[in-house]
């Protein structure tokens, strides 16, 4: 096969490829799947809200400014379209004429020299001219679908916290709700083999560290058992400070080290693990324990049981101990060391 001959093989395949994108079908494609992530946003929030996740109350405006805003840029991508389809017709003839001339002349590699550059300048221009119309149609709408992939990011993490919070081997207490949960290993030991993995809990209460792994493995890899239970359970207003440290080799390893006012453990260092961002953590952890996430809740507490729990006492009554917390659900709640029942 002769050089001439090979380009315009070459050229031609390009043409077709460059013809199913002249028609802009991609574009099209695009725009009707961001139209349904929009339209089906609200109920996706719904579903959160009605799992119990109180929090993130932007989720909401977000799902109403998208689609305020998605009509308006529908209207204009597809008149776009039509009009940049039109635009490319021109190109489109042109490339398709010179890919018929050298049909024409390719078993005259001769002929088809003299007019190799003309068909690859014409299938050049239509590429070109495409490319561009992309770029135009997808600059219109891009950061709409930015802001909603991010959206459906956020909404995935926090269908993954639900999951982990009904897995949960730990009552949750009346009113609590969950705000953050991470894969997390509690850094007892510093070397490794000790050192319990499962995940950390941030409600709006308190932070719980549940161990949630296989343990006892021969050889790190057979026999062993699943364990899941709460290691760590304290309340907010007891941690005195928590800390961000990026340890390891480049940094790679997200450290919590927090100092508790009272309780067993003076100090504890937990490590966040998969995406989750030891900055971000000790941000929240301060922003919950100082109140300022309220703002945030979609789902208001019940008020009646929030002046119940107001209400209710924390040292029994008959031996003075300090009670139980209460669990959700709970209207009695009884003294571990008298047997001494409160009802609420």
């Amino acid at each position: 096969m002769s050089e001439s001959v090979e380009k315009f093989e070459s050229a031609k395949d390009r043409f077709n490829d460059t013809m199913r994108d002249a028609n802009l079908d991609s574009i099209t494609r695009e725009v009707s799947n961001l139209g349904a992530s929009v339209q089906k946003m609200p109920a996706e929030i719904e579903e959160v809200r009605s799992r119990g996740y109180a929090f993130r109350s932007y989720l909401e405006n977000k799902a109403e400014v998208f689609q305020e805003h998605w009509e308006d840029i529908k209207r204009r991508v597809t008149r776009a379209v039509d009009r940049e389809v039109e635009e490319l017709r021109e190109d489109v003839d042109t490339a398709e004429n010179q890919i018929e001339q050298g049909e024409r002349y390719a078993a005259h590699p001769e002929k088809l020299e003299r007019i190799i550059d003309q068909i690859e300048g014409a299938v050049e221009r239509l590429e070109s001219r495409v490319e561009g119309a992309v770029e135009r149609l997808e600059s219109m709408y891009e950061t709409l679908k930015r802001d909603v992939d991010s959206t459906y990011r956020q909404l995935t993490q926090v269908k993954w916290y639900l999951d982990m919070k009904d897995e949960a081997s730990f009552d949750f207490m009346q009113g609590e709700s969950v705000f953050l949960v991470a894969k997390a290993e509690w850094v007892k030991t510093g070397k490794g083999k000790e050192d319990p993995d499962g995940l950390l809990f941030l409600t709006d209460q308190r932070l719980v560290f549940e161990q949630k792994e296989k343990t006892g493995k021969r050889l790190g890899m057979f026999g062993g058992k699943h364990t899941q239970e709460v290691e760590l359970d304290i309340p907010l207003h007891h941690v005195e400070s928590v800390e961000a440290e990026n340890k390891g080799m480049f940094g790679g390893k997200d450290m919590l080290h927090f100092t508790m006012k009272d309780g067993p453990h003076a100090k504890v260092t937990i490590e966040v693990k998969g995406s989750a961002d030891n900055d971000f953590w000790v941000k929240q952890i301060n922003r919950m324990a100082a109140g300022e996430v309220d703002d945030e809740r979609a789902i208001e507490p019940d008020k009646e049981m929030v002046e119940r729990l107001r209400n209710a006492p924390t040292e029994c009554h008959v031996c003075g101990a300090t009670l139980p917390m209460l669990m959700a659900g709970q209207t009695q709640v009884e003294c571990a060391y008298c047997g001494a029942v409160v009802r609420l």
